[in-house]
């Protein structure tokens, strides 16, 4: 019975022709676009304080410009964490991992799980990837591994003083791990969480890469400014980051960053 119910909802919503978000949990939205090109999940956690709409707002953009592209049907947004460490532990991840896994078992047809994570998010998403495919996981049997491609945008590994770190367990059972950083050629700098994101990139040999971007045109003269051109190519404030019009707020010179992306329309 439950998973005709599933069925069902996945039938109306996909009858949609735009995308319709609805409340999962606290600080989980989920909307199903009217893509039929395919059936793959992309999942985007957005970074300190960012809210529900802000993140909503981007995913919307994102699928736009590549998502659809990717064959993304099934969308679902996370908002930033109330703490740069994700100190509380605020969102209903369980619901989230128990969502996804219930999408992967009654369509079959996933080829991709696309996990997007930006600054702090990225904390938020190694706690889902941790209650999915963890040493206490729910989804590790075969039917459910290998599909998820983590792109941690400029965010952080976690460790016992701040931040979630990915269960060692999780490696085994997703497909890769891309450290998203950016360069500015121009002034020779580097996004806020460079650093981190290069010891990310060789923490696992093969399964997991650094992506660097090339900021060139971005007008930043910050690193917390470069810190949102993984979101935004040319962010609002050129001296600081401004979640809350670099994820809502696009035009033909502010476009969504897609770039990251294109390791997978490779594949």
């Amino acid at each position: 019975m439950k998973r005709i119910l599933f069925f069902f909802v996945i039938f109306n919503f996909f009858a949609l022709s735009q995308i319709h978000w609805v409340k999962l949990g606290k600080g989980i939205n989920y909307g199903v676009t009217n893509n039929q090109s395919g059936n793959d999940i992309a999942i985007l956690f957005g970074g300190w304080q960012a809210k529900q709409e802000w993140v909503n707002k981007w995913c919307e953009e994102l699928f736009k410009a590549k998502l659809k592209d990717l064959r993304v049907q099934h969308l679902l947004t996370v908002k930033g964490p109330d703490q740069v460490c994700y100190t509380n532990k605020e969102i209903d991840l369980m619901t989230l991992a128990g969502f996804v896994k219930n999408i992967i078992y009654a369509t079959y047809f996933i080829d991709k799980v696309i996990v997007i994570a930006h600054s702090s998010g990225s904390f938020v998403a190694h706690e889902f990837l941790n209650l999915m495919y963890g040493s206490n996981g729910i989804a590790k049997d075969s039917f459910y591994v290998n599909k998820v491609y983590y792109f941690n945008l400029d965010g952080g590994i976690g460790d016992l003083d701040c931040g979630v770190q990915i269960d060692t367990s999780v490696i085994k059972n997703i497909k890769k791990i891309y450290a998203v950083a950016v360069y500015d050629s121009l002034s020779n700098s580097y996004s806020a969480n460079y650093e981190t994101m290069l010891k990310l990139s060789k923490m696992f040999e093969e399964k997991s890469d650094l992506i660097l971007l090339n900021s060139n045109g971005s007008g930043c003269l910050d690193k917390w400014c470069l810190h949102d051109v993984v979101i935004n190519i040319v962010p609002h404030n050129s001296k600081k980051y401004d979640l809350e019009k670099d994820y809502q707020f696009f035009d033909d010179k502010r476009k969504v960053q897609t770039k990251y992306l294109e390791v997978l329309a490779k594949k």
